[in-house]
């Protein structure tokens, strides 16, 4: 790969400064002009940051966002200088864009380490141009069915991109049948993160997004069960199983609103950790954090001192206060995350409000079919649920499907606005879940910005 001249460096770093300064002046996030820009100028300008970094790459359909921002946080933490883009810009250009603003004019960065989120499809492209140390998977649901269709493209887009990078570590879910099975028959080191035992009723097994056994094609049994398709899974036919984890999650203790207590075995040695946000689906990330510490050789009880003050991400277990009530907003956008964001939010055993938030944008997928998918039913018939608002482009479509889940339509109500919607809220007295998809979240917290005092997605 031919690196940009000097020149062409000083004007692809000098065109992207540019045009994100004039574009955040206006108010605009301006995080992909920028990168398409420099692009043009060199295509690989990328390489030129990235050669002088050690960098996180992080990919899987749920979970990108917070697990960066534990990885980000815990380097931090540790005295170490880290680059991490907030606005959540995933793609070659919008990756291109934070990066090159955060380097001198000759594209030298600011930081040595970097933790990317980067989008399941634009792994292959993105990942010649950075080396990663790490190569980091969540997990793998069925998410924007239109342009992914289902989770065994998803599966072959990330496998084209870590074809592309031998070299990097892959940090993998050990319970996730399809995010497991990405490191076989590789040359790539690979670690893997999971829970080695039930963690309580977090719904029935669902094979939907299992897939079949890579070496023999047959279906999956299972010797224990966390969530959807993930847990113990074993091929009867064949005997392909779940590999034991290298970060091991032997039992969790406590679990409330505030965040989970675990216990940690990794390299033979075991240990309590607490990380300061709350759900399953957060041990997850937690685990994947740890995991990815050490893909790059760091020390593990650094990171595990980290994660006991972990912030929420944008949008991810963001709580606000409004009047006198409490908000908590949880990015929503596939069954699985809806199914596990219930189970949540149904936990507590006390008066709760929800707001569900639909959108069918480019940013969120144009197909909304899978919220036939969704167990609605379990948000919807719990005792504890006060009122229920909906709001979104395809809010009629959502209200019918919550209707048909068994919800009371005399505590339910359309609302067309944004702002209307935040001035109903702040007359509420009881703890308030929002439930947006992507780009209804965003719409929803520049409406509740003004009186909550909350931070522009790139900040």
């Amino acid at each position: 790969m031919k690196k940009p001249n000097k020149i062409q460096t000083i004007l692809s770093v000098a065109s992207c400064k540019l045009i994100r300064a004039v574009l955040r002046k206006t108010g605009r996030g301006g995080t992909a002009l920028p990168g398409t820009v420099a692009m043009k100028i060199s295509k690989n300008i990328l390489s030129v940051p990235a050669g002088d970094m050690e960098i996180v790459v992080v990919t899987g359909t749920n979970g990108k966002t917070t697990t960066c921002n534990m990885i980000e946080h815990v380097l931090t933490e540790a005295g170490h200088d880290c680059h991490r883009d907030k606005s959540g810009a995933n793609l070659l250009h919008g990756i291109t864009s934070d990066l090159l603003c955060d380097t001198n004019w000759l594209g030298k960065p600011r930081n040595h380490y970097a933790v990317l989120e980067v989008d399941e499809a634009a792994l292959k492209q993105v990942v010649p141009l950075i080396r990663p140390r790490a190569i980091v998977v969540t997990n793998l649901f069925t998410d924007q069915a239109d342009r992914f269709g289902g989770v065994e493209n998803t599966l072959r887009e990330i496998r084209k991109g870590i074809k592309r990078s031998p070299e990097s570590v892959l940090v993998l879910n050990a319970d996730d049948t399809q995010s497991s099975s990405l490191g076989l028959g590789v040359p790539n080191k690979v670690i893997r993160f999971g829970l080695e035992e039930s963690v309580g009723e977090q719904g029935k097994v669902d094979l939907f997004d299992a897939g079949k056994c890579p070496k023999c094609g047959g279906d999956y049994e299972y010797d224990y069960h966390i969530y959807a398709h993930l847990g113990g899974f074993r091929c009867p036919k064949c005997g392909y199983r779940r590999e034991k984890p290298d970060v091991a999650v032997t039992s969790i203790g406590r679990m409330d609103t505030n965040g989970s207590t675990f216990q940690l075995s990794t390299d033979g040695v075991s240990q309590e950790v607490y990380v300061s946000l709350p759900a399953v689906y957060n041990v997850y990330n937690a685990a994947a954090c740890i995991g990815a510490i050490k893909a790059m050789g760091l020390p593990v009880p650094e990171a595990v001192q980290g994660l006991a003050n972990v912030r929420s991400a944008f949008g991810r277990m963001e709580t606000f206060s409004l009047g006198e009530n409490i908000l908590q907003m949880i990015l929503v956008k596939n069954p699985a995350g809806c199914n596990q964001a219930f189970t949540y939010v149904t936990s507590f055993k006390d008066k709760f409000n929800a707001v569900l938030c639909l959108n069918n944008r480019t940013g969120d997928g144009h197909d909304i079919s899978w919220i036939e998918n969704t167990d609605y039913e379990k948000l919807c018939t719990d005792p504890y649920l006060q009122k229920l608002y909906v709001c979104g482009d395809k809010k009629e479509a959502l209200f019918d499907r919550l209707k048909r889940a068994g919800a009371d339509e005399s505590r339910m109500e359309l609302v067309t606005e944004y702002d209307k919607l935040v001035e109903k809220l702040e007359k509420e007295t009881c703890t308030t879940f929002l439930l947006p998809n992507y780009t209804a979240m965003m719409e929803l917290r520049a409406a509740l910005s003004p009186k909550t005092g909350s931070r522009d997605f790139w900040e």
